[in-house]
């Protein structure tokens, strides 16, 4: 679905079929914007930008206290253009667009007000969907500055009551963010910290960069947040920045993201790190923004002050030389300034020195491994596995290495899951990957495993997470988002269902029933429930693996015994079926 052109043809409607309002010549102000939020004073409990592993939060994560059913309000006129119920994402959520063509959203929603509700649920049940997204007539759902347009909650991928705000550009898509363009203030007057600096030496062999780690040095405060490091950082050649950071926020606790992030050589300007926005295509940019080894290792964020493909990324206005430094010609101190969105800034100075010596043993690339130019569609075969990396789905080019494992690792599987081939290392697991690489092991499938085969990453934790694939001409193929440790495997066991409730007792004065349901390897891809052979709703609390049907009287009557299925269905097509039956 191209939301972008839904839009544009969306508001070309919308132009026509507005009331009493033209759209404006320029773009809303940061006073323009009424709150989202029925409350008093705007907390944030997660900002704009925050590095979440392989993506950026999308949004401003407002507090409601640690309950649901807060008023959640328009913050301008104009007309509901879309509404979702997703389960593994926003929840219930609530998409506005405005006349100056900007979209505000509002996600985890626990109510929509009743006239979106029955419109919902109408859509529900005729498309018979438990996950859906909708974009009603243009001039159906109009709303005012300052109306409620539903109750905060915690639905969806969320872990506590809040509200998950966004303003996006509409015709872009383009999500922005709203408190670094001072649409809303929050209460912020702590500085950022800065906790260390680490630095990258880059060579460059045969065309492929290689990035090596040769210095890192913890941070020493000198109040007023202002830093300096110990000691001069010692710099054996041309190489980039990282700097470990974290904001703060007033009465919350947590970590939160830069806004700006600007590094200065001998007082010249150098790069700068902007988190105003971006599109959703360009979000697993976060993969490389950040040091992505070191940035696992802790709650803060580790931002690489450097391009690593030229024009590749829209983060940084302001780059020279792509952000890398050459100590050789005689730069003697380092500036760096990290801004949040409120305008509180941390800045760290330190002096550099130039010693070739210090880049220690000289990079060493294994006999094994092949270079791979990052804008070349590459292939290789090893021992029984076929690894095919297209074009583009690397960030950079890189020395590839893949081997099968002398013995298999100690892995956890469940008592389902048939491990089907050798491990494969398949480079190495801190290398991100921009686009999924084509994996195809050959295999011996028998002819009763072969509709439920996936191939499987070994994880840190010493078990299988599994990936869609296909059997065919004894392989086993499929996508692989992650370098890794992989394999073929075949997963044999349906999900498990546990009802809340017993299967015939009576119900007339609850409001719902529910299920616990899991699966152990494939994972939940789909299910469906009936009453009395009637298809009904299912709200799925994806956190805590629950399904939950409300009652609605309407489609099941009252006053009898009521027969009810759900089927679940896993990654590979094992189903589960459970039949019982309650009285309301």
């Amino acid at each position: 679905m191209n939301v972008s052109i839904i839009f544009r043809k969306w508001l070309s409607v919308f132009a026509a079929v507005a009331v009493g309002a033209a759209l404006p010549d320029g773009g809303a102000c940061a006073q323009d914007y009424g709150i989202p939020l029925g409350i008093s004073v705007l907390q944030s409990s997660s900002n704009f930008g925050k590095l979440r592993s392989t993506r950026f939060h999308s949004g401003v994560d407002f507090r409601t206290g640690g309950v649901e059913g807060k008023k959640v309000l328009a913050i301008e006129d104009g007309q509901i253009y879309r509404i979702g119920v997703k389960p593994y994402g926003y929840g219930n959520v609530v998409y506005v667009a405005h006349p100056d063509g900007n979209i505000s959203v509002y996600g985890h929603l626990s109510k929509f007000t009743p006239e979106v509700e029955e419109y919902v649920r109408s859509e529900r049940y005729r498309q018979q969907r438990n996950d859906i997204d909708l974009f009603p007539a243009a001039g159906r759902f109009p709303v005012k500055r300052g109306e409620v347009i539903g109750l905060s909650g915690n639905s969806g991928n969320s872990f506590g009551p809040h509200l998950h705000f966004e303003i996006r550009e509409g015709a872009s898509q383009r999500t922005v963010n709203p408190i670094g363009r001072g649409y809303y203030r929050v209460k912020d007057d702590l500085p950022p910290r800065i906790f260390g600096v680490s630095y990258y030496l880059v060579d460059t062999l045969t065309g492929v960069p290689v990035h090596t780690l040769v210095a890192k040095a913890a941070t020493v405060a000198e109040g007023d947040a202002r830093y300096t490091l110990a000691a001069p950082m010692v710099l054996p050649g041309r190489g980039y920045f990282c700097v470990e950071t974290m904001d703060r926020k007033n009465d919350v606790n947590g970590s939160m993201a830069a806004y700006r992030i600007a590094l200065s050589v001998d007082g010249e300007p150098h790069v700068e790190y902007l988190m105003d926005g971006f599109t959703f295509g360009e979000n697993h940019f976060a993969k490389v923004v950040s040091d992505y080894v070191l940035n696992g290792a802790t709650s803060n964020d580790v931002f690489r002050l450097a391009v690593l493909n030229e024009g590749a990324m829209p983060f940084y206005p302001h780059a020279v030389d792509r952000g890398l430094i050459d100590p050789a010609s005689g730069i003697e101190r380092v500036r760096i300034e990290v801004v949040d969105d409120s305008g509180n800034r941390a800045v760290l100075t330190f002096p550099v020195t130039y010693d070739p010596s210090a880049a220690g043993a000289t990079v060493s690339i294994p006999t094994s491994a092949e270079a791979v130019d990052f804008r070349r569609h590459y292939a290789r075969t090893t021992d029984g596995l076929k690894v095919t990396i297209p074009a583009g789905a690397l960030y950079e080019s890189l020395f590839y290495e893949q081997r099968k494992l002398a013995s298999p690792p100690a892995v956890s599987v469940g008592k389902g899951t048939r491990i089907l081939s050798d491990f494969y290392a398949v480079h190495r697991a801190s290398v991100p990957l921009q686009a999924p690489v084509v994996l195809s092991f050959r295999a011996d499938v028998p002819e009763e495993l072969r509709d439920k085969v996936v191939i499987a990453r070994l994880t840190d934790k010493g078990r299988l997470a599994a990936s869609a694939a296909k059997y065919a001409d004894g392989a086993v193929t499929g996508r692989a988002s992650l370098f890794g440790v992989w394999c073929a495997a075949a997963d044999t066991v349906k999900p498990t269902i546990a009802p809340s409730f017993r299967s015939g007792a009576d119900l007339s004065g609850e409001r719902r029933i529910g299920f616990r349901i899991s699966d152990d390897f494939s994972g939940v891809a789909s299910y469906s429930a009936t009453v009395d052979g009637k298809w009904v709703m299912l709200e799925h609390d994806t956190v805590h693996g629950m399904l939950y049907h409300y009652f609605d009287d309407e489609v099941s009557g009252t006053g009898r015994r009521h027969e009810v299925e759900l089927r679940v269905k896993d990654g590979v097509g094992n189903t589960a079926v459970y039949k019982g039956s309650y009285y309301r």
